[in-house]
């Protein structure tokens, strides 16, 4: 009896964290090098913007969920549809049991970094309360540090907590 209910436990606690929303950034895979985001998903609705591929090892939206064949994403300022078998995800939360990097506040800031102005940050996103942000992320002054190939995201230590 102990052993079944460790395993529902397990279970139950699995499945709430999969019920959260987990920050996950997209970007294009197609040949071109961009797929149309969409008003709806539709082919026949309206190119709102595109997504493009990798810049400097970031994708350049963020997923924001899926219906059927088509991914929500945010690309900027714009939100809207796109064909998933063209869009790639990157996120920075295997899962695993590790401490997880939790987001703290109702729109929780992600700052990326500028290099027009010295490497002063700009805002790349924001998440609601409650979504994982990460459980691969390190410690710098008074950010927690998402790595790319050659960028970094940054989330204020204020804005976030640690979840064991």
């Amino acid at each position: 009896m102990k052993r079944l209910f460790s395993v529902f436990a397990a279970l139950m606690i699995g499945c709430a964290i999969w019920a959260q929303d987990v920050f996950t950034v997209v970007y294009a895979t197609s040949d071109d090098g961009f797929v149309n985001v969409r008003q709806s998903p539709s082919m026949k609705a309206p190119v709102l913007t595109k997504l493009y591929m990798f810049s400097h090892g970031l994708g350049q939206g963020v997923f924001r969920g899926r219906s059927g064949n088509w991914s929500k994403v945010s690309v900027g300022k714009v939100t809207g549809w796109a064909y998933s078998k063209y869009v790639g995800e990157q996120t920075w939360f295997e899962g695993n049991g590790q401490p997880r990097l939790v987001a703290t506040k109702e729109n929780t800031s992600i700052w990326t970094d500028n290099y027009r102005d010295g490497g002063i940050y700009e805002l790349f996103t924001t998440v609601k309360r409650g979504t994982i942000i990460a459980d691969q992320f390190k410690e710098d002054g008074e950010y927690y540090v998402l790595t790319t190939a050659h960028d970094n995201l940054y989330i204020k230590k204020t804005d976030a907590k640690v979840v064991r």
